[in-house]
């Protein structure tokens, strides 16, 4: 902002007013000197001349009466040069780059925010999920079964009988599992946190051995006891789960599952976590010499003509089954396949 001393003369003849000029980013400022009366010009209503000599800056409105007289030629270079930054095109404005600067800084800004809210935040909410209890698990992993069954029709005698089969496989855990059958034409299985395992009755009508049901079995297992069913679930749902769980506030994190539960028996694993229970499940069978083309058996079956649509979430999720088959063939390579009558009676009774 500069100011200058002058005079203000409404048309020619007329008499000259002491006036104040004060030249602003956008326009002058005229203030008539011994009252209050003020007057703006922007630059684009008037024209700004020198005098022959150049001793004098002169300011004429364009289009309205008004002439003003300032001493000197500083008035008029300070003028003109406001003039020229107003013909500027907006984005070439000196206050127009500073915008556009300070955007692309809060826009990097924004861009920096949501690579650690979509990145990180879920990368640390599945890492602090490694360190809860398996208590804390299990009332995780109820709460959402429980928001879940209300929807159930749970097959009494047939979950009975899983069960029975799954603790004839005698494995060890810290978890206590809890299976359930559900009645439903859907091709699925899927595991919570905790030990719960939920089977659907459609799935089960398609196997054709007790090998196949072990199989299933141990891979959902793994999917438990490699904690891979809770460090999923809280890096899908991410912030959502963090602070509760950095702050302890479990209550917190169980709204949040239960919140989400529907989405919860739909979860997809990583191809690595998928391998794992498959080569973790494996070794199940094969330490307890339970026939391991039971896996095979069960890839096959659920892969003919199916869409990705339409297999389980355990196999949409990983759906090369052709690489699936080849390490489980591979991994089994000569191991000694023991009778099995238990498994057998049991999976009989499973039959329709």
């Amino acid at each position: 902002m500069e100011s200058f001393n002058g005079t203000y003369q409404e048309w020619s003849g007329a008499e000259k007013h002491p006036i104040s000029l004060m030249v602003l980013e956008e326009y002058v400022q005229i203030g008539f000197i011994g009252s209050n009366t003020r007057i703006r010009w922007n630059y684009s209503e008037f024209s700004p001349a020198l005098s022959f000599d150049s001793s004098q800056t002169e300011l004429r409105h364009l289009t309205g009466p008004g002439r003003i007289e300032v001493a000197g030629r500083f008035a008029f270079e300070c003028i003109q040069h406001r003039q020229q930054k107003q013909e500027l095109v907006w984005y070439a404005r000196p206050k127009a780059k500073e915008w556009i600067r300070n955007g692309s800084l809060l826009i990097g800004l924004v861009v920096v925010v949501m690579l650690i809210y979509s990145l990180i935040v879920p990368f640390l909410a599945e890492k602090l999920a490694s360190t809860v209890s398996v208590e804390t698990e299990q009332q995780l992993g109820d709460g959402v079964y429980d928001a879940l069954s209300s929807g159930y029709r749970i097959d009494t005698t047939r979950t009975r009988l899983v069960s029975d089969f799954f603790a004839a496989m005698k494995v060890p855990s810290a978890y206590s599992i809890r299976i359930a059958v559900v009645n439903s034409g859907e091709l699925n299985a899927f595991a919570l946190p905790g030990g719960r395992i939920v089977v659907y009755s459609a799935l089960l009508d398609k196997m054709k051995s007790a090998p196949e049901l072990a199989a299933l079995l141990a891979h959902e297992f793994t999917h438990v006891d490699r904690r891979h069913a809770t460090r999923s679930i809280f890096r899908k749902l991410g912030s959502q789960v963090f602070l509760g769980l950095v702050f302890g506030k479990v209550g917190t994190v169980s709204g949040v599952l239960v919140d989400h539960a529907d989405e919860l028996r739909s979860l997809t694993y990583s191809r690595s976590l998928e391998k794992e229970a498959d080569l973790k499940g494996l070794k199940m069978l094969t330490d307890r010499g339970i026939d391991p083309t039971g896996f095979v058996d069960l890839f096959d079956r659920l892969g003919e003509g199916g869409s990705k649509g339409s297999m389980p979430e355990f196999l949409a999720s990983h759906p090369d089954l052709q690489s699936r088959t080849g390490y489980i063939k591979e991994s089994s390579k000569g191991v000694q396949i023991k009778p099995q009558p238990v498994l057998d009676t049991i999976f009989a009774q499973l039959k329709p």
